[in-house]
């Protein structure tokens, strides 16, 4: 199971059409017994579910609706922090499935210069919706305010 875990890391672009729901099980048990400290995740938290990064793109809303959303973000952070992850979210953006996940990702990615056509456009439609905004505006805090003025000050679009 690793093996193919961490072949699908390395094959960009298909990695998400190929994860089954047992995978997707099988990381989110992961998720709820990995350590913490304090409300993020350990080292070894976030290196024990670096090879899941694939299957929480998968996650969509009904694979995660009855549990709480906190820990996908928080894991989500400590993945991001991974220069090797934030290329591989990149190079895969169009393929998380799930909009809150792929929201925080797209600020995680701008916020890291980690950023191409596709974020950039995500963030620009992000900042036109209320709803969007209101979970940018409470993820971020006091940092929104720049953030929302560095999106929009980008000019030129970067290269995908």
């Amino acid at each position: 199971m690793l093996v193919l875990l961490t072949l699908l890391v390395l094959m960009p672009g298909q990695a998400t059409n190929k994860i089954s729901d047992q995978q997707k099980q099988e990381f989110i048990m992961l998720l709820q017994s990995l350590p913490t400290k304090g409300e993020f995740y350990t080292a070894e938290s976030v290196e024990k579910a670096r090879t899941y990064l694939p299957v929480l793109f998968a996650l969509t809303d009904s694979d995660i609706a009855k549990f709480d959303f906190y820990p996908f973000l928080a894991i989500s952070r400590g993945l991001c922090d991974l220069r090797e992850n934030r290329e591989y979210a990149v190079r895969n953006f169009a393929t998380i499935k799930h909009p809150k996940i792929k929201l925080f990702w797209a600020a995680m990615l701008f916020d890291s210069n980690q950023k191409n056509t596709d974020i950039m456009r995500f963030l620009r439609n992000a900042l036109e919706s209320q709803e969007l905004t209101s979970m940018l505006k409470e993820a971020m805090g006091p940092r929104f305010q720049p953030f929302r003025k560095r999106v929009l000050a980008q000019t030129k679009m970067p290269e995908k």
